[in-house]
């Protein structure tokens, strides 16, 4: 527990710990942490970070579960022989199990999503059991249903009163702790982000680089320490926190999402031949399989295409043609195929290569599908448009130069 306490010290020693905690506090004691903070829930806008539950998750019990525990406890005292009741243990009873209540039906809206109903029993909870041994956990789920409401300045709040109550915690193990302590930490700098104080948020999430983490979770900050410093301006330094987390975790689920943001950083900085170099990387040979491979062959979808794009409308035709190619064979799906083979088809044109412009165009005029979307569907009908427009120049051609000879 010394170890613990000694990181959450020096965590909140950090300035920018120190100077979020100052103000969050402050708010924190004019809404008195009551229940009333529902209210303010629904009116919170979107942020820039998607609200969902992020890694560094500790290990809690399923919804209700707590609840469920509680009460079983009370429901299992067998009576021993004649034994008169002692009111007092009726009424300490009766508050367990209405405040077990509170925490499964809070968990129980969360679980549905409901975020505005989940908060009044948690906050009844937590006011009724001040010294709880899961306080700090049911603070942090507290403090993740004010962000995904929208209501960020009561979400820092939870979050702060989780390191206190993480280094005061009586119950529960050093490891428990610490986690639930470093998923805060987090929680606190997606926050900011959120806020938009995105410098400070870079400054919270490299903070936790620090700290013993998983591999996964280590590749994550290094994931949201880019995007808060790309936002913040910083771009050069974002792009020097994607190759480092791409170089030391190459094996990530994370990295071809990382390396999908990195390609469109380098394009935006002008380093374009870097962004190729990237995109190239993601159709190297890969032995993931399943649902791994599956978001791998997503993210190469979405970098070739937006960089093939980019190279395109900067008339730089033949790396474009080459991206386009390359994305052809990731899909067979209509939707995916049949606009690239008509892009194929243009930049071969404008590159004068017409037998392959016109080879694609004859695979896309007999292409057949049902049930997809206009623009898709009207593609083999242009690519035919296409193919008349191919004969008509190649036939005008002939007799101009035929005009030519003659003269």
């Amino acid at each position: 527990m010394l170890c613990l306490i000694g990181l959450l010290v020096a965590a909140l020693a950090d300035p920018s710990f120190a100077a979020d905690k100052g103000s969050v506090e402050a708010k924190s004691a004019a809404t008195g942490h009551s229940p009333e903070d529902a209210g303010k829930a629904g009116a919170g806008g979107q942020g820039a970070v998607p609200k969902t539950d992020h890694a560094l998750e500790p290990k809690a019990e399923e919804p209700g579960s707590a609840g469920a525990s509680s009460a079983e406890k009370v429901g299992r005292r067998e009576p021993r022989g004649e034994v008169l009741p002692d009111p007092g243990k009726d009424s300490e009873q009766n508050k367990a199990i209405a405040s077990s209540g509170s925490l499964a039906l809070a968990r129980m809206f969360r679980r549905d999503r409901d975020w505005g109903k989940a908060i009044p029993p948690y906050e009844s909870y937590l006011g009724e059991n001040p010294n709880a041994a899961d306080r700090a956990l049911v603070l942090l789920e507290l403090g993740r249903t004010y962000a995904q409401t929208g209501a960020y300045e009561a979400a820092l709040s939870r979050f702060y009163l989780v390191l206190d109550s993480a280094v005061n915690q009586s119950g529960g193990t050093f490891l428990e702790a610490r986690e639930v302590a470093y998923s805060a930490q987090f929680e606190i700098a997606l926050t900011q982000m959120a806020l938009g104080r995105h410098a400070q948020a870079a400054r919270l999430f490299r903070g936790m680089r620090q700290l013993p983490l998983a591999d996964e979770d280590r590749a994550r900050v290094y994931l949201f320490s880019a995007r808060a410093l790309s936002l913040a301006g910083d771009r050069p330094a974002a792009a020097d926190e994607y190759r480092a987390l791409l170089q030391t975790f190459p094996a990530s689920e994370l990295a071809s999402e990382a390396r999908f943001e990195f390609v469109v950083l380098l394009a935006e900085l002008g380093r374009r031949d870097e962004a190729l170099v990237e995109v190239m990387a993601l159709f190297e040979s890969d032995k993931r399989s399943g649902a791994a491979e599956e978001a791998w062959r997503y993210w190469q979808r979405r970098a070739g295409n937006k960089l093939a794009n980019m190279f395109y409308d900067a008339g730089n035709l033949p790396d474009s043609a080459e991206l386009y190619a390359k994305l052809l064979p990731l899909s067979a799906d209509p939707t995916w195929r049949w606009p690239l083979l008509y892009q194929i088809g243009l930049v071969a044109e404008q590159m004068k290569n017409f037998a392959r412009a016109r080879e694609v165009y004859v695979e896309l005029a007999s292409a057949k599908a049902e049930n997809l979307p206009t623009e898709i569907s009207e593609l083999p009908r242009l690519a035919r448009w296409r193919i008349e427009h191919l004969d008509w120049v190649k036939s005008t051609e002939s007799d101009l130069k035929s005009l030519k000879t003659g003269s």
